[in-house]
């Protein structure tokens, strides 16, 4: 099966936010995951909408994405913090 952009651009805002735990920006991404940045801004909202990201914004305007505080990941599974 053929990986969709999408695709490439969930796995690099999982792997960036939660595997790595850094802050991430659509730019970012869009580099990462080869898409236009309008296209990584547009399915990291839908991430975020998930709630497998949190969308937070600087008080200039700028935006960027980080793990969410209910997620765990300790380098092999997932898992909800209590």
């Amino acid at each position: 099966m053929n990986e969709k952009t999408r695709d490439r651009i969930w796995k690099y805002a999982l792997a960036s936010t939660i595997r790595s735990d850094n802050r991430v920006t659509p730019s970012e991404i869009a580099e990462m995951a080869d898409v236009a940045e309008r296209t990584a801004r547009e399915t990291l909202v839908v991430i975020a909408e998930t709630g497998w990201i949190t969308r937070k914004t600087k008080q200039d305007g700028s935006v960027f994405y980080e793990c969410p505080d209910w997620v765990d990941f300790d380098g092999e599974m997932w898992r909800k913090q209590s």
